[in-house]
């Protein structure tokens, strides 16, 4: 699931920035041939589009299983009290996590219609 979400946020930044750009205007953000460190950072920036696809499942993923995981450990030495709390904060946690997940979406989308200088 949280794969399936990055991958719908980081392909929808790419639509957006070649519909926005055009394909060539948008290309000319990782395929730079003026210098050899351009070259070498339009590369970087290639590498990190599908960077972003591993950071964005991962992160999700993780902060999830730990909670998970917490309220598993809770509920074996309390079973029916000590997990609440957690819970709680489990619904509180997924609510942060919704919220980052949103803003750096809508951060991949800025960067990705903004014209290179």
């Amino acid at each position: 699931m949280t794969l399936g979400l990055a991958i719908v946020s980081v392909f929808l930044a790419q639509y957006f920035g070649i519909k926005k750009l055009g394909l060539l205007k948008y290309g000319a953000k990782f395929f730079r041939f003026k210098s050899p460190i351009d070259f070498f950072v339009g590369i970087l920036e290639l590498i990190s589009e599908f960077a972003k696809l591993i950071s964005f499942s991962f992160r999700l993923f993780g902060n999830m299983f730990a909670g998970e995981v917490m309220l598993i450990v809770a509920a074996i030495f309390l079973p029916y009290l000590l997990p609440l709390p957690f819970m709680a904060l489990e619904v509180f946690v997924g609510l942060i996590q919704a919220a980052v997940f949103a803003m750096l979406t809508m951060i991949f989308l800025k960067t990705a219609v903004e014209e290179n200088h």
